[in-house]
Parts: structure tokens; sequence; C-alpha cells
């Protein structure tokens, strides 16, 4: 989804780096301690492993993990004594940790989202005939979204670095694919050789990037530069198709409505803000305002099918187009 896909680029240019918290005397000597303590012999990590809870067993918590969630805490708890602002740790507010998910808050607004692509797959599936012209496009793209949206649920519950760089590559695929899908409703539908040209250039550029930045340490820098660039591109390419449009095709508001609601709601990650409850933060509330934007998406994909099926056919599917 375009809205998805534009304000896929916050995630993908958060960088997980040192904070005030983890690099503070509290938290490094607690953590020591505890890990000497707790972690330093099988005996210590059988006993740990034993007392675990179904679902921290099931999202892979380690002693080591736990050390570092308990002086996480520890450390907060002395921070807001001394009157200090909260502190972040490794880039990340503190969250209290519910049936073992790291952020609560984020992982139920990422399913908010990955539902509303669901939902929004079924119905254009109901209201667009196979044969009109991007259908399969469309359907790949949905799917795409929601294995998007899927690694961000597990992202949230779970961060390691390997759920790390899959919510990073699948986001960026929702970015790319837009792009993609706004390149060839450019070009004409019907221009297969065109379209299967442009189709390769994406996937080869997916490939690189995802190997760039797998071969050696991520490169967060280059990351967040060339998803800025390609979402943008994407935002604006699609108001500059709309905007003309909006007049004889009054269903291409939509698509202006969630290029300018995708854009809306980063401003809340620039009022970045301690967690109340310690579980809701601006990224979990940016999380929040996106599960709508894919409700208008496909009723722009909708109209604009049934559009271009109309124009093939002359039927008319009393769509608001």
């Amino acid at each position: 989804m375009l809205g998805t896909a534009l304000s896929g680029i916050i995630i993908l240019v958060q960088v997980a780096h040192a904070s005030r918290g983890d690099s503070s005397n509290e938290y490094t000597g607690c953590y020591h301690i505890c890990h000497f303590n707790n972690c330093s012999s099988s005996n210590d990590v059988a006993v740990y492993e034993s007392s675990q809870s179904l679902s921290e067993k099931v999202l892979q918590w380690t002693c080591d993990d736990e050390c570092r969630y308990n002086c996480m805490w520890q450390t907060t708890n002395v921070f807001v004594s001394r009157g200090y602002e909260v502190p972040q740790f490794f880039g990340k507010w503190p969250f209290v940790r519910v049936w073992g998910m790291q952020e609560p808050a984020s992982v139920i607004f990422s399913v908010f989202n990955l539902l509303a692509h669901i939902i929004g797959l079924r119905r254009f599936r109901q209201s667009v005939p196979p044969f009109a012209p991007l259908y399969r496009l469309w359907q790949v793209h949905a799917l795409i979204c929601i294995n998007a949206w899927t690694w961000s649920v597990i992202f949230h519950a779970r961060d390691t670095p390997w759920t790390e760089r899959m919510d990073y590559f699948c986001a960026f695929s929702m970015v790319l694919f837009s792009l993609f899908g706004l390149f060839v409703r450019l070009s004409g539908p019907r221009r297969w050789r065109r379209k299967e040209m442009i189709g390769v250039i994406c996937g080869l550029f997916f490939t690189y990037h995802v190997w760039y930045l797998t071969r050696q340490k991520f490169d967060y820098g280059y990351n967040m530069k060339v998803n800025v660039l390609v979402g943008l591109l994407n935002g604006f390419g699609w108001i500059s198709w709309a905007v003309p449009r909006v007049e004889k095709r009054p269903y291409a508001r939509w698509c202006i409505f969630t290029v300018v609601g995708a854009l809306s709601s980063m401003l809340l990650e620039l009022g970045d803000f301690p967690p109340v409850f310690w579980a809701v933060d601006a990224h979990a509330l940016w999380h929040l305002a996106t599960a709508p934007l894919p409700f208008i998406w496909y009723k722009f994909l909708e109209n604009d099918c049934l559009y271009l099926a109309q124009r093939g056919t002359g039927y008319d599917y009393k769509k608001q187009i």
C-alpha cells in the first residue's frame, strides 16, 4: 500500500545505537553483575530457563536478555528518582514486557495494519474481476504488504538482529513495489515489455540493496538515504498522477488522501516522547495512525482497476469512477 510504503520510511531510517541509558555506569555495572551471578554457568542458565513463561520461551528470551531487560528498568528507576529525563537504551525507550513482547502497543497496532491489508485484499478480490488490468499486480502488492506487516509484528514483539533486518528489508519491499506500480500505471498497464523491464530493474536493485546491507556491518546511513529517496519519488509521483485526474475521475482523490495521510502520520515521529504507561510512544501511535490508510488505498485501487476494465470492455461496473 502506498501509505504504508511512504510511512515505512520511518521504520527504515531508525538507527539502533548506543544511548544514554545503556552507556551509563548504572546500566553497565548492573548488567555485568547480573550476568556473572545468573548467566555465567550452564547450571545458572538451566535455572533461568526452568523459570521462564511459555511466551518467553517461544520468543526465545535468553538469560543474557533477561539481565539486559531487568537492568534497563533498574537504570530507568535510578534516572527518574534523580529527576533526570527517561533514558533510551540501544536507541529505544524502555517498554514494559507483556507476554514476552518487548513493545506491546506497537505489536497490536502493527496487527491492525496487517488485518487492514488482509481485509483490503479480500474486498479487492470481491470487487474487481480477474481480467481487469493490473489485477494481479495489486494482488502481489497486497501480499508484499501483508508479509511486511507480519515482520513488523515479529520485530516489535522480539527485537533481534535477524528480526530487525527482516523488518527493514520487507518494509523497503513495500516502498519499492509501490514505486514499481506507479511506473507501470504511468507507462500503461498493457505495455508488457516495458513493465517487465521495470520489474527486472526494481528486482535487481532490491537484491543489490539487501546484499550491500548484509555483506558487512549494517550501513544505517545508506539505508536511510535510499529509502527516503525512493519514498519521496513514490509519494510525489502518485500525487502528480492523481491531482490532474481528480476532476474527470473522482476516485483519484482516494490516492491523494492516502499520500497526504501517510505524510501527515510521519509528523508523530517528530515529537518523540517517553512511552505512556511504558507502552505507547510516538512510534506506536504512528502505527495506529497508518492502520486506516489501507482501506482508502484499496478503494482507489478497486476503482482504478474497474475504470481500466470499463475502458477495455465498455461495461459499466457502477463504481465511483
